[in-house]
């Protein structure tokens, strides 16, 4: 467990507020001085007692003209009171002006204005200077009067005309003050000058007054363009129209927006770019993305964009200065399946490179050597795009190879495309994925949270534990009474525990809904709704098509559904009297643990293989193995189930209900009774003609749709259709089996085509081989069907029903596409009614899976499954897929999406063609919030020839107390704080309110004490958190209760990313090390570990040598010196970046 000030120092930090400067005179003992120099005695002492006599005139240098009004404010107590004209200020010019003022010909009052309202801007050295715009008020009424020197009423004054005015005087009715401080905050409390008084010699004093008015009278009137100024300084706008402007600097970051043909071939649509935004800015803040989008979305081009966007990002967010071409991390990778290879390179952008997913199954004879291929692509590219992320399983136990080479490269700017996220892992699964691509860029603190989750997960399954005991206890206790524990006690017992379960919000559904939220910050998404559906089909218009789904399912006779039945009852019985336990380990939810016969697996495949088709069950039931060939080939099914019942380990009686037909003509004795009457019932005569009716049927739609595509499980459900369609006599359709490595039987017709990129050839919309007016049936398994593109197909059939959903997903897509050239698309289902499998369950399990990873919520799932049919399964998903997009609270883009939503179009559409040209660029409103908070916007920086690195735009979000001011840097937490606060100032109806001056006068002197402490630090995207800090820790050899700023926090932001990049490299060895230790401790003790957290990896890294840790560490010390010498004279200060200030107060 992290101490409290590690885990505050992680994600946040404080800082103690304090009180300004005393506005109150000087001490008595010097108030009667006549000098002063700021170092002995104060100047304002000098000063304050003239600014509070009736009758004020003061001379000065302009450019401290926003100090000056500030002073003003804070010394003069009750100014709105006094008469007009009491206050009169002239400002001159100085050295820094004067080559401005008059050079362009313009009046001098509107230099002064375009000086200030320049189209830069000018920033606010002072965030006390902020309280000048509380003279607003007064110089209205003419309390304060403003002049500006102006040399041509100077030359009709002392007959030539001066190049500036430079006097320094404040003159009152019994005072007369001069010298080298100007009137501004500087000159009167900061800077060593000297000025005197000379009340004590009038002719002195007279000629200080003779002298103040006469250059009074050499200034022009300036009242117009200094109210003009200090309206700009900060811009009081609505909550509608701050947010709004919010909105637009989030998502308009030039560096993250993707556009133009040059990448992909075709500029992107709009939610193909809002995808590729909110990856790129994902990925800038946590290294890492999950990219899902509907199949049929074009997520190929969007792996383009990022392909070629995340380098050009990386480049301008770490710099490598100094560093030799090969030391540059340059282009990126991408790896793809085998199937959509070409899809990749055809329109291909030059700057990655393109590696097979089947290149990281181990094709070398060292499994080091081929690592290390690997690894040299990764080190030297600066992003990878993972196309079809879910192929390369991370699961816990049974990982696939290819997924042991990915989990074993080192860090690296990922994104991770896929339809379905991890498919059938679900949580687990998207999980364990993340841990192994990106839990070196995790903060410890979300470490943390992970692992509690993990802890109620273990608690949840030892509750459950024992609620299962006391069940059984009760089974046990019915048989024999006197054995435990009285039946109502036990019950009491049970429902204690239930209550626990439910106080504790130990519920499973709940405990992977926080799991989901934990990760929803590295998942950006859409669904199909958000691209929208329409029956218009053109050029440019990229929509869904309207779907209809229609079941084909069998339309059985009695004696067809008695066979059916009876069969189904027959397979059920069969036992091999060896017992199963298999538990699926999970840490996203509690681990199941199932009993079974050895034997149901079996049961379970022959019936979904009739579901799909009688004919290839007939075949797979009698197929054995050569007898005299080697027995170590695969069995049939009807192999496996005769053998678990002729070696059952106890006799298995037959069901009663035996239909005719079911015995043999002639009595004789067999060791597998049960399997020798499915065998003859699953061979009736009855059943013969439903994989008949049904390939009537696809003809059927062939000729209506033309082009049509029919998925199942098995390469021979395929052939069996393929055979029955492609061997019709006379004219039909052409027919395509794609089985890769299958011996398929071809004729005229019939065709046997091996791979998916050579089905695109006949059924994509740019296929060489296409034929639009041709009858065109293709036959595929499910996981043949993924990721290619067959649009040219109107219609799709399932055949039987599977429970691998991600497959199902991902074969309904292979028409279901945005570029479809059809209005409408139709899936169709072939299934034999009543036949419910337990694998169905674990299809409806597994869309509720995905629905919680998607966020669109599994409330409206049926709990229990009584009749499933493959067409139910398909609505299911189709209902899913369907649904609206749900905006995560966990997830920063989510809700920026949220907050505009709650804007009208109208005040977007102006903000956004606003062009302010405010001094300091905020706008600031006001908010109704529970406690006192105050949230930045910071704008995004792209970059100049004096510095070319960039700077993402940014929240901050400020929670303040009485004695401290808490900065929090976490993105998802900010946007979360901003949309429930300006919700509720919209529900009471002030969201459309400015607030007025006097609202915000406290407020302006708060910021004077929070913003000038934000820093370079405070905006440290969440990736170098962890990193940061490790750093630290081993450049001090001690622990650190700051995450590091007291080394590092004086560096600039391009200085901490340098140093964060160059540390992910030293740890990077350890890393992997740390991910080949889980697994293989996974393997060895069947157990779940916690997640693997920068701790874990710094213990591996300190075992190292002491010679090679010495070496690290005068790297890193070499390169520390090199950003502090970066970072020298550079600011590392936020005010300039600052767009929109949200101030929340209780009550308002």
């Amino acid at each position: 467990m992290l101490e409290e000030p590690e885990r505050r120092g992680l994600l946040s930090r404080f800082f103690p507020r304090a009180s300004l400067p005393s506005s109150a005179g000087a001490p008595e003992g010097q108030s009667q001085s006549t000098w002063a120099d700021n170092h002995k005695r104060p100047v304002h002492s000098l000063v304050t007692k003239v600014l509070r006599e009736s009758d004020c005139l003061i001379v000065t240098g302009y450019q401290d003209f926003l100090s000056s009004l500030a002073y003003l404010i804070e010394t003069v107590g009750g100014i709105g009171d006094r008469p007009a004209g009491s206050i009169r200020m002239v400002f001159g010019t100085n050295t820094d002006s004067s080559r401005q003022v008059g050079a362009r010909g313009r009046p001098a009052a509107e230099e002064a204005r375009a000086y200030f309202l320049g189209s830069q801007g000018l920033s606010v050295g002072d965030l006390a200077d902020l309280r000048a715009v509380l003279a607003i008020e007064a110089i209205e009424r003419g309390t304060i009067a403003l002049r500006v020197f102006d040399p041509d009423i100077a030359q009709g004054v002392v007959g030539r005309r001066p190049p500036m005015l430079h006097a320094k005087l404040v003159i009152g009715d019994g005072h007369a003050l001069s010298g080298s401080s100007n009137f501004s905050n500087g000159g009167l409390r900061r800077n060593l000058e000297f000025v005197d008084d000379a009340a004590a010699s009038p002719d002195l004093a007279a000629a200080r007054r003779e002298a103040a008015e006469r250059f009074w009278e050499m200034g022009r009137d300036w009242t117009e363009e200094a109210l003009a100024i200090l309206r700009s300084l900060v811009r009081l706008v609505s909550p509608e129209e701050a947010v709004a402007r919010t909105v637009i600097e989030a998502t308009s970051f030039m560096p993250w927006i993707a556009a133009g043909d040059t990448t992909a071939g075709r500029p992107p649509q709009q939610f193909q770019a809002d995808l590729i935004y909110e990856a790129a800015g994902t990925i800038h803040e946590q290294g890492f993305a999950f990219v899902e989008a509907p199949t049929g979305a074009g997520k190929t081009d969007i792996g383009k964009h990022l392909a070629a966007l995340l380098p050009v990002a990386h480049d301008q967010t770490v710099f490598s200065w100094g560093e030799r071409a090969d030391q540059r991390r340059l282009g990126s990778i991408a790896l793809i399946p085998a199937s959509v290879f070409s899809n990749w390179t055809t329109n291909a952008p030059v700057n990655f490179k393109p590696i097979k997913h089947s290149y990281l199954s181990k094709t070398k004879a060292s499994e080091n050597q081929e690592l290390e291929l690997i690894n040299r692509d990764v080190r030297s590219a600066a992003g990878m795009i993972v196309d079809e992320s879910h192929r390369l399983s991370s699961r816990f136990l049974a990982p696939s190879n290819r997924s042991l080479v990915f989990e074993r490269t080192p860090a690296i700017w990922t994104a991770c495309l896929s339809a379905t996220l991890m498919g059938n892992q679900g949580l687990d699964g998207l999980l364990a994925f993340h841990e192994k691509r990106a839990s070196i860029y995790v903060p410890p603190v979300i470490t943390e949270q992970i692992n509690v989750h993990f802890s109620r997960v273990r608690e949840r399954g030892a509750l459950v534990a024992e609620l299962a005991a006391q069940k059984r206890k009760i089974e046990e206790q019915q048989r024999q009474p006197d054995l435990f524990e009285s039946e109502n006690v036990l019950q009491e017992k049970i429902e204690t525990l239930e209550r626990t379960v439910e106080g504790r919000g130990l519920q499973l559904r709940r405990l992977q809904a926080e799991l989901a939220d934990a990760l929803a910050p590295y998942v950006v998404r859409r669904q199909r709704a958000c691209i929208g559906e329409s029956r218009q089909r053109s050029d440019g218009s990229f929509k869904y098509p309207a779907i209809k789904s229609e079941r084909r399912d069998a339309d059985l006779t009695d004696d067809q559904q008695k066979v059916i039945t009876r069969i189904k009852q027959l397979a059920e019985a069969i036992t091999s009297g060896v017992t199963l336990v298999s538990a699926d380990p999970q840490r996203a939810a509690q681990t199941e643990i199932k009993f079974h016969d050895k034997s149901r697996i079996h049961i379970r495949n022959f019936l979904a293989l009739l579901r799909a088709s009688i004919t290839f069950a007939r075949i797979e039931w009698v197929r054995e193995r050569d007898t005299e060939a080697d027995q170590r080939g695969r069995r049939s099914l009807g192999e496996s189930l005769r053998q678990a019942e002729r070696y059952s380990r106890r006799p298995l009686a037959v069901p009663l209900g035996e239909l005719q037909g079911e015995l043999a003509d002639t009595e004789v004795t067999s060791e597998t009774p049960i399997c020798d009457r499915l065998g003859r019932l699953l061979h009736h005569t009855c059943l013969d003609e439903i994989d008949t009716a049904r390939a009537e049927q696809m003809r059927e739609i062939l000729s209506k749709h033309g082009h049509a595509i029919f998925l199942a499980e098995r390469v021979g459900v395929l052939e069996v259709y393929a055979n029955l369609l492609g061997g019709h006599r006379g004219r039909g359709p052409e027919v395509f089996v794609v089985a890769p490595g299958a011996k398929i039987k071809t004729g005229k017709k019939l065709h046997h085509l091996r791979s998916g990129a050579e089905a695109q050839e006949y059924f994509s919309l740019n296929g060489s081989k296409r034929a639009p007016m041709a009858q065109r049936a293709m036959f595929l398994t499910f996981q043949m069907a993924e990721g290619i593109n067959l649009q040219t197909a109107s219609a799709l059939g399932i055949l039987g029903v599977t429970s691998d959903i991600k497959s199902l997903i991902q074969g309904l897509g292979r028409i279901d596409r945005i570029d479809s050239p059809h209005s409408t698309i139709h899936y169709f289902t072939f299934d034999l009614p009543g036949l419910v499998l337990s694998s169905d369950k674990k299809a409806r399990g597994r869309v509720e899976n995905i629905a919680l990873l998607s966020g669109v919520g599994a409330d409206d799932l049926a709990s229990e499954i009584v009749e499933f049919a493959a067409g139910d399964l398909t609505d299911l998903v189709l209902t899913q897929i369907k649904k609206p997009r749900i905006l995560r609270p966990n997830n920063y883009f989510d809700q920026v999406e949220a907050l505009k939503r709650e804007v009208s179009d109208d005040v977007m559409r102006r903000v956004g063609s606003a062009k302010p040209k405010g001094l300091w660029g905020a706008e600031l409103c006001l908010l109704t919030t529970s406690r006192p908070v105050t949230i930045l916007m910071l704008g995004g920086r792209t970059g100049d020839l004096r510095n070319p690195h960039v700077q993402a735009p940014r929240l901050l979000l400020l929670r303040e107390s009485e004695d401290q001011t808490e900065i929090s840097g976490d993105q998802a937490d900010a946007a979360r704080h901003l949309v429930e606060a300006f919700h509720e100032t919209k529900r009471l109806g002030l969201h459309v309110k400015a607030p007025q001056l006097d609202q915000v006068s406290g407020l302006l002197s708060n910021f004077a004490e929070t913003l000038p402490n934000l820093t370079h630090w405070d905006i440290r995207p969440a990736r170098t958190v962890s990193i940061l800090a490790s750093l630290a820790r081993f450049m001090s050899g001690q622990s650190v209760l700051d995450g590091g700023r007291s080394i590092f926090g004086d560096l600039t932001l391009p200085a901490l990313e340098k140093l964060a990049e160059a540390w992910a490299q030293e740890l990077d060895p350890s890393w992997i090390e740390a991910k080949q230790a889980i697994s293989d401790r996974s393997v060895k003790d069947r157990t779940i570990p916690d997640y693997l957290g920068i701790s874990s990896i710094e213990e591996l890294f300190y075992l190292q040598p002491a010679s090679d840790l010495d070496q690290i560490r005068a790297r890193a010390e070499k390169l520390l010196d090199f950003c502090r010498s970066a970072s020298e004279g550079q600011s590392t200060s936020v005010l300039d970046r600052v767009s929109t200030v949200f101030v929340g107060r209780p009550g308002l």
